[in-house]
């Protein structure tokens, strides 16, 4: 039987993962795509999918349809830069996220499965006082759960790990420290790292994300998915793995570890999910295909 599946921040991504796997899992699924383009991109639109422009506080204009689930990763993603942009940060992760639980409890939308931040958990949980995204994100995790004991909300909450893949954004403020090194490589510059460089995570293959979520979605429920690689690497040994030298920044380096204590490992255990690529062999992939020329 043929669902409605809506993926907020759908051109985004791992939302783009989501949508493609869902697809292929299913095609006559009916898979509606709400994003504001701050930072998804057309060129990560999935054939198949309908693609709404818009902000998640209007979801309730824009997406007439009651989903049978709700995808809910469209919120502002980056740390260092949410110092700057703490009002878009509130406008988009708060008031926004308000608007979609409020949709989903009054439309009665048979699960909401929310993107959660693993910053919730560094530092014996101080870091989601850190800075304003990991902050709102580990607020909406509180709410979320909330939503599902006032009105009996179907929910499962899975928690991203250090996303790397296809479609990575690697140019402008928004771009992720992988994509963000390979341009570097093609470019023929120095890799920059943020001062220590010591510090640590857990890089997770963006196709193993998407599919957590969508476990999460089939029979997952409740807090408690953390999707992650178990094996840390720091950001120096990342460097390293791409061959080229190193110049080192001052700047706002994030937690020092990887933030990686699950309060349970049910995406293993409950969901039988697992990694697949480990970002060493990523990056040794990346550089066979893309030789440099001395």
């Amino acid at each position: 039987m043929s669902k409605i599946i809506l993926v907020t921040g759908g051109a985004g991504h791992i939302g783009s993962h989501i949508i493609e796997q869902l697809l292929q899992n299913n095609s006559k699924d009916k898979i509606i795509s709400l994003d504001n383009y701050s930072n998804g991109s057309k060129e990560n639109h999935i054939s198949g999918a309908e693609y709404r422009k818009g902000h998640t506080k209007d979801i309730d204009k824009l997406i007439p349809e009651t989903p049978d689930i709700v995808f809910h990763l469209g919120e502002y993603a980056r740390i260092a830069p949410s110092f700057d942009d703490i009002e878009q940060v509130f406008d988009t992760n708060t008031l926004g996220t308000f608007a979609v639980l409020e949709f989903c409890q009054k439309r009665k939308v048979g699960k909401l499965v929310y993107a959660a931040s693993s910053t919730k958990f560094a530092n014996n949980g101080e870091e989601r006082f850190a800075n304003p995204y990991s902050f709102t994100k580990a607020n909406n995790v509180d709410l979320i759960n909330s939503y599902g004991k006032w009105y009996n909300l179907p929910y499962a909450i899975c928690y991203f790990y250090n996303a790397f893949g296809p479609r990575e954004k690697g140019i402008g403020r928004m771009a992720t420290l992988i994509a963000k090194f390979e341009q570097q490589y093609l470019n023929n510059e120095p890799l920059t790292v943020i001062k220590p460089g010591t510090q640590k995570r857990n890089f997770t293959y963006v196709g193993d994300l998407a599919r957590g979520m969508i476990l999460a979605a089939e029979r997952g429920y409740g807090d408690g998915y953390t999707l992650n690689n178990t094996k840390a690497y720091s950001i120096i040994e990342i460097a390293q793995a791409f061959g080229r030298p190193i110049e080192y920044k001052d700047g706002y380096a994030g937690r020092q570890d990887s933030g990686n204590t699950p309060i349970e490992d049910k995406a293993r255990t409950e969901l039988g999910w697992k990694t697949t690529i480990d970002i060493l062999d990523y990056i040794k992939d990346f550089i066979k295909n893309h030789p440099r020329h001395k």
